[in-house]
């Protein structure tokens, strides 16, 4: 008697079907990973270079595109500045 599958459970390779295969995809027209505005956003906080990429590559409005990569822009020199000022001053030392 077979027992009845659950969608996640696993099966053995040869025991796979090519219809259980396409019911691994819940929606076709769901946006790619890269292009979810969680991981943009995401990637924009904790890797920056790489946000900035996804975010120029997105369907984001250009104006928005503009001034997150500007307000990055001043962060990144702001801490950069920061640093050298501390370097200079010999704190860092």
């Amino acid at each position: 008697m077979a027992e009845e599958r659950r969608p996640g459970d696993w099966l053995h390779k040869s025991q796979r079907t090519h219809e259980q295969a396409n019911t691994i995809v819940t929606d076709e027209g769901a946006p790619k990973w890269h292009k979810q505005t969680f991981w943009i956003v995401f990637f924009l906080l904790m890797f920056w270079p790489v946000g900035l990429v996804l975010l120029w590559r997105s369907t984001w409005p250009v104006p928005a595109k503009i001034i997150i990569t500007i307000v990055l822009l001043i962060m990144v020199w702001f801490v950069f500045s920061a640093w050298s000022a501390l370097q200079a001053s010999g704190y860092l030392s």
